[in-house]
């Protein structure tokens, strides 16, 4: 049943030492002060916050319910009619779920410190806008940070990785924005899918090499920015599926296998590519919809000549390549590089709209590491076309 409290009178509550939950708040405003003190539970929610503006700052909460579903999992702490609740300096372990967050809008999530079974979202928001998680550590759960019908929010300066999915994780949400957060080696990447001017913006996203790792899928999007963002060793570095009006914008994709990827898989893309910087990837730019409207314009390439003239950052070899994925092994033979390097000084009437007409000239980096993002974007693309 939980330990139901209804401290009307007191606005504060100091936990200490060991306390057995789950626990259950309800005073509104409520401030709960916990440094030092561990909350343990072995059942459901282990700590529910259930009116607006209750804070909790400090506390160790171990354990929660074994219920996995990742859409209702069971959670360390579940905030529900909570509007305006403060978690701050907040550790988890050895729960399904570090945070859950329904209905409550302009919650704050900040200093979060959890690791997680593998199995669920590490913080889940559905329905709640303008909640905010920021500087907080979340690793080894399927998603760190999943969100669903929440307009407004922030994720901002955060540490994702690890997940056996995705770092972040926002769906059917509009004016979201994702802000210098750090997120590598997730077992995917991560995803922004299904809303519409939403933001992703100054983060790192590394590390995303296994066969169908990307640093960030957009998919079914309107009026979207990417912009400022470091794509490095990833499979693919950007995906842009079905996404009408994105602007990618002054990011730096280094060392992806592709750097960005243009695909559709029911709709049309359209998107404005400029001011990036494309160094050291196996292929700068893939383009599988051969009805894509993509205007690439004022980009810098390690491949340019360095003359006036426009530069092509694909190939007819990369158009055949998204449709038969076993050409890949084929990708660093002599011939192939030797034609894509000329193609790109004189590009085919094909391919012509795809070229940059005012390209900059990048040092070439000299780097290891090509055959294994090869090898990845080999494995990605035959995965692709099966999923296809």
């Amino acid at each position: 049943m939980g330990l139901f409290l209804w401290l009307l009178a007191a606005p504060l509550l100091h936990l200490s030492g060991e306390v057995e939950g789950p626990l259950v708040l309800t005073t509104p405003g409520l401030r709960v002060e916990g440094e030092g003190a561990v909350l343990r539970g072995k059942e459901g929610h282990t700590l529910s916050l259930l009116a607006p503006g209750i804070q909790v700052r400090g506390l160790k909460v171990v354990g929660a319910g074994p219920e996995e579903d990742f859409f209702e999992p069971d959670a360390a702490i579940y905030l529900r009619g909570c509007e305006g609740c403060v978690l701050e300096g907040v550790a988890v372990e050895g729960a399904p779920t570090a945070v859950r967050v329904e209905d409550s809008p302009g919650a704050l999530i900040r200093g979060l410190r959890a690791e997680g079974l593998e199995a669920s979202p590490g913080v889940l928001v559905y329905g709640s806008p303008s909640v905010r998680v920021e500087e907080s550590h979340l690793a080894r759960y399927m998603d760190a940070i999943y969100v669903e019908y929440s307009p407004g929010m922030r994720i901002r300066g955060n540490l994702l990785e690890a997940n056996t999915r995705y770092g972040f994780h926002v769906m059917f949400s509009w004016e979201v924005r994702v802000e210098e957060n750090l997120s590598r080696n997730n077992a995917v990447g991560n995803a922004v899918m299904h809303g519409a001017r939403n933001l992703v913006a100054g983060n790192r996203l590394l590390g995303h090499g296994s066969p169908v790792g990307y640093g960030l899928l957009v998919q079914d999007e309107r009026e979207t920015g990417v912009a400022a963002n470091l794509f490095q060793e990833n499979t693919l570095g950007l995906v842009l599926m079905d996404a009408e009006g994105v602007r990618v914008l002054e990011n730096r994709f280094r060392r992806n296998g592709t750097a960005l990827r243009i695909t559709r898989e029911r709709g049309g893309n359209s998107a404005r590519v400029e001011g990036n910087a494309f160094l050291g990837n196996l292929y700068d730019l893939l383009v599988d919809d051969p009805e894509a409207k993509a205007q690439v314009v004022g980009n810098a390439y390690d491949r340019a000549s360095g003359l006036p003239v426009p530069h092509l950052p694909t190939s007819s070899f990369a158009l055949l390549l998204a449709r038969q994925p076993e050409l890949s092994l084929l990708a660093l033979s002599p011939g192939v590089l030797l034609w894509e390097a000329a193609e790109a000084q004189v590009p085919g009437l094909r391919l012509l709209s795809l070229a940059d007409p005012r390209p900059k000239l990048l040092p070439e980096e000299r780097t290891s590491g090509v055959l294994p993002l090869f090898l990845g974007l080999l494995g990605g693309l035959l995965w692709w076309r099966w999923r296809a």
